[in-house]
């Protein structure tokens, strides 16, 4: 028996305005967490006295737990009803969010944002299920555009809060602004009955596929970040990341296998699925690789403020904004294959014209970032389409969270990858610098014994004032060389993703016409 109420013949247009508020402000609250915590990381790390790795851990943990269980969490609600899933992730949401808050020093945050992915990976999907069960098939495109203008709002909005949160008040605003809104959310599910539309048949959750999927990632992840605390892969290393890649192939074989798999092997065996697929992950990974470290170079290399790097950020969200849409239409019309190439491209050259940056004009910067709007823009909707059209009739549902699950996949594993290869940048560049005979020996050895902070590096007080701005801007001057690399590996990322899409035919020149029928 389900465990909702009895099923009502239709929400009215009050009901149906309060799902499209809730499911956008369930989304949005998830959104802004993550965006805000790119630009406070900085503040963060050196409030909590925690290392470069363990900076990344506070990222990786809520990504590992979201990306693992995005698909087991709309099983969920399927078998639970939307309105409790979606109550009982925003109650984990907002309790997390608390304990975040709470956090006394590194490990802490990391365990509490563990369990804040668990509570996202619960409410995400079952945000967009509760707009399917809400409204009548021919209702719910539009619904589904309003929640998304809604969502996208929020967007902008991340990286704002943080820099307000860390530069006039605390960091630990950004997550106790999350109670507020999940009371409201908690709230407005009162007014509202079962969904009219929710499925009597539940769907199946695949509870080994999720295991081995949680354990297989978090593997991998452990494996890299450890090895970029101490810049060398160790046996030990090795070995995780080979019992992680192992449980990986685990996981295939056991979906392929599986009679209730969260990745159908109907979808696994559609070349075009697999490409865009592929796509989605190298472009996330490049965007939203670069989009922390964008962050650090900026506050910690050249000194702005968070609120002011949050601010100069604001035109990618802006141009997301204005061309998700019609971009999505573009690929109906004119098919992916131009639309998706010329994108990578321009995300490309704007990631490369942002490792080029010096930290002199604003506007250079202000050009780069609204040229990396436009390439975002262009490709993020299109690629949700496509994916959906090549997964082939009634397998939309399933490919669009398939499709969301690699996107968070991609930068989960981009930053562990990202976070060693800037551990084994950053350690030569500094022992190199240090090895000028006219610094002297006590200092020398207190920061190659202290590099694992890297920017975070704090300078004794009782150095002599001449000795303190010297090995502070040398800091800065090594750490930001190491960053501009990282942004020409992100810019490369980018260009591939664009690229990946000249694998689509010329007779792919619609949309829907993406398939292997």
């Amino acid at each position: 028996m389900h465990p909702d109420k009895p099923q009502i013949s239709s929400f009215s247009k009050l009901q149906k305005q309060i799902v499209i508020v809730v499911c956008g402000l369930v989304t949005g609250m998830a959104f802004v967490d993550a965006t805000a915590l790119n630009v406070a990381l900085p503040a963060i790390q050196k409030s909590l006295s925690a290392t470069a790795a363990d900076a990344f851990w506070v990222l990786e943990i809520y990504l590992l737990f979201l990306a693992a269980l995005l698909m087991a969490g709309g099983a969920l609600g399927d078998n639970w009803g939307r309105r409790r899933s979606l109550r009982l992730g925003v109650i984990a949401f907002a309790a997390t969010s608390l304990a975040c808050a709470l956090a006394q020093d590194a490990g802490q945050l990391i365990l509490f944002r563990a369990a804040q992915g668990i509570g996202a990976a619960l409410m995400i999907p079952a945000s967009l299920a509760m707009i399917n069960a809400s409204f009548a098939p021919e209702e719910r495109g539009l619904a589904i555009g309003s929640w998304s203008a809604v969502t996208t709002l929020a967007i902008p909005l991340g990286p704002l809060i943080g820099g307000l949160a860390v530069d006039f008040a605390y960091w630990q605003l950004i997550f106790v602004i999350n109670l507020p809104i999940s009371l409201l959310v908690l709230y407005l599910l009162q007014k509202l009955p079962r969904p009219p539309f929710e499925p009597e048949q539940p769907a199946p959750i695949d509870v080994i596929g999720s295991i081995i999927i949680t354990l297989s990632l978090g593997l991998l992840i452990t494996g890299l970040l450890e090895a970029a605390k101490e810049g060398v892969f160790l046996i030990w290393h090795l070995l995780t990341l080979g019992l992680g890649g192992a449980l990986l192939i685990c996981f295939f074989v056991y979906e392929w296998h599986a009679k209730t798999p969260m990745l159908p092997p109907s979808l696994m065996k559609k070349p075009r699925f697999q490409i865009v697929s592929l796509q989605t992950f190298i472009l996330f990974a490049g965007f939203q690789g670069s989009s922390l470290f964008i962050n650090f170079l900026l506050i910690e290399t050249y000194g702005f403020s968070a609120f002011k790097a949050g601010l100069v950020q604001l035109p990618i969200s802006i141009m997301v904004f204005f061309l998700s849409r019609p971009a999505g239409r573009w690929v109906g019309k004119y098919g992916p294959r131009g639309i998706l190439v010329v994108a990578g491209i321009v995300i490309a050259m704007a990631q490369f014209a942002i490792s080029r940056y010096d930290g002199g004009g604003i506007w250079y910067l202000l050009l780069s970032m609204f040229t990396l709007g436009i390439g975002i823009g262009l490709m993020a909707a299109p690629l949700t389409t496509v994916a959906m059209s090549a997964a082939g009739p009634g397998q939309d549902g399933i490919a669009s969270g398939v499709n969301t699950a690699v996107s968070r996949i991609g930068p989960l594993i981009a930053v562990a990858v990202l976070g060693y290869w800037q551990a084994v940048l950053f350690l030569p560049l500094l022992t190199e610098a240090v090895s000028d005979p006219a610094i002297p020996p006590f200092i020398r050895d207190y920061v190659l014994e202290n590099w694992r902070l890297m920017s975070a590096m704090p300078i004794p007080d009782d150095w002599p004032a001449t000795w303190q701005e010297h090995m502070g801007a040398l800091l800065d001057r090594v750490y930001g060389t190491t960053i501009k690399v990282i942004l020409v590996g992100c810019a490369g990322l980018s260009f591939l993703a664009g690229m990946i899409a000249l694998g689509y035919r010329k007779t792919d020149s619609k949309a829907d016409s993406i398939s292997d029928a």
